[in-house]
């Protein structure tokens, strides 16, 4: 950069400032400038923090003109985390990180626990699955003692993930993935409330149900459903579809001849009712899809996917060894309309800077956590997303609860999907495929 400085500078354009208005120039004061650690002065102004930003990234000055082109004038933005820490001395760039569940141990609970504390230290935003730890009343053989269950664990991760707020730029956040058939889930249900025990709620952790396709059909047929500790069942959390269906009635017939002793038997239908109630009183546990997200996943050979992230979006591969990352970024559809229908020339090129720059990310990031690092060299995934929809349409005179909105949606998500995977090969080509894992 030193070396390149008149050119990067020359390149500034400060007039682009003026494409702020109040609102998001004041987000970038607050959040993204870099500011002096005494004074908390803020030592960049706008256009060179995006200059910034595409210096971290880029490989050349002028892969790093043209970056800086592309995010100055909006047309594209990075997540969050890459506008937090590109070229600072910890270059976090990853947006989200998905965890799976700890194994039924203190050691794995609170080992666990570090790891999220060191990933959201530096703006990682958290998926964690928490479906292997057991149930509240369930043996501690070691102890002979009745476990406390899980909601304790998390009113102390709620804690943590407080206390670790993203290197004070904004709020910590992670989300807690349960599978419906968890012993503990009614209490679960109610971490959100804003009455009962404290000590058994979690204001800030955001939650979600992990539902297998068989409870809702249980639903549908109005049977009963049974709740089950996963120290007596541990490996219905990797099972999925079919094989997930038989493993589970297997351990019903189990309880019925007195094989298990610790179960609970509820009314599917019932149960779903508090799914539902809960959510529409506290917005909270989100339903997500747990057979629906394995069995359409392109990635069914590297593992099963034990959750989604904190915005759940993504879903991705998790296991003890390897903790899955999702690399972001979403082009502005306002800035590809021209004469009234998409600039798909614009967008190609658009594309290809951006998954370029996506793909540079893996290599230049900080991992603060070693099974982040494994499962990203390795996987290599990368999300384009898309921003400006309601307003792309504005601009096409179209309404949003129209005919012609669902088309424009279906033809603007079908470009960008085809855009990317041709950029991405193009890539892979060009780099001899992804760079091996060192």
């Amino acid at each position: 950069v030193r070396a390149n400085r008149r050119k990067l500078n020359d390149a500034i354009d400060k007039e682009r400032g003026k494409l702020f208005q109040y609102f998001g120039l004041r987000t970038v004061y607050d959040r993204y400038l870099l500011k002096d650690p005494h004074t908390r002065m803020v030592t960049e102004i706008p256009q060179y923090f995006f200059m910034r930003v595409a210096c971290g990234l880029a490989e050349t000055p002028n892969e790093a003109i043209e970056f800086y082109n592309l995010i100055s004038s909006l047309e594209y933005m990075p997540s969050s985390p890459t506008l937090f820490n590109s070229a600072t001395c910890r270059t976090q760039l990853s947006s989200c990180y998905l965890l799976d569940s700890p194994q039924d141990s203190l050691d794995s609970i609170y080992n666990r626990y570090k790891d999220i504390a060191c990933l959201s230290k530096y703006a990682g935003g958290i998926g964690l699955s928490y479906s292997r730890v057991r149930a509240k009343g369930s043996l501690i053989r070691g102890t002979n003692g009745k476990s406390n269950g899980i909601i304790p664990f998390l009113n102390t991760l709620d804690a943590s993930i407080a206390a670790v707020n993203q290197g004070g730029r904004r709020k910590g956040a992670a989300c807690v993935y349960l599978e419906t058939w968890h012993a503990d889930i009614l209490e679960f249900l109610e971490l959100r409330d804003n009455t009962g025990d404290e000590m058994r709620r979690t204001p800030i952790l955001n939650l979600a149900n992990w539902v297998p396709d068989l409870f809702l059909k249980r639903v549908s047929e109005g049977k009963q459903w049974t709740l089950f500790t996963p120290s007596d069942t541990p490996d219905l959390h990797d099972l999925y579809g079919l094989d997930f269906e038989k493993r589970y009635e297997e351990y019903e017939a189990q309880t019925e001849i007195g094989e298990i002793d610790f179960f609970k038997k509820v009314e599917a239908k019932e149960l779903w009712k508090k799914m539902l109630s809960m959510v529409f009183e506290t917005g909270h546990p989100w339903i997500t899809f747990k057979d629906v997200c394995n069995l359409r996943s392109p990635q069914q050979h590297t593992g099963v996917i034990h959750s989604s992230n904190l915005c759940t979006e993504i879903t991705l591969n998790t296991n003890q060894d390897e903790i899955a990352v999702c690399n972001l970024g979403s082009v502005n559809l306002t800035h590809h309309i021209k004469d009234g229908k998409m600039d798909e020339k614009k967008l190609e090129k658009t594309i290809n800077t951006a998954i370029r720059m996506l793909d540079n990310v893996i290599d230049i990031n900080y991992y603060a956590v070693k099974a982040a690092e494994t499962s990203n060299m390795l996987h290599r995934p990368i999300g384009l997303g898309i921003m400006g929809f309601h307003d792309a349409l504005y601009m096409l005179e179209t309404p949003y609860a129209s005919e012609e909105a669902v088309e424009f949606a279906d033809r603007s998500m079908e470009m960008v999907s085809y855009f990317a995977i041709k950029a991405s090969s193009d890539l892979a080509k060009e780099r001899g495929a992804y760079k091996s894992y060192k």
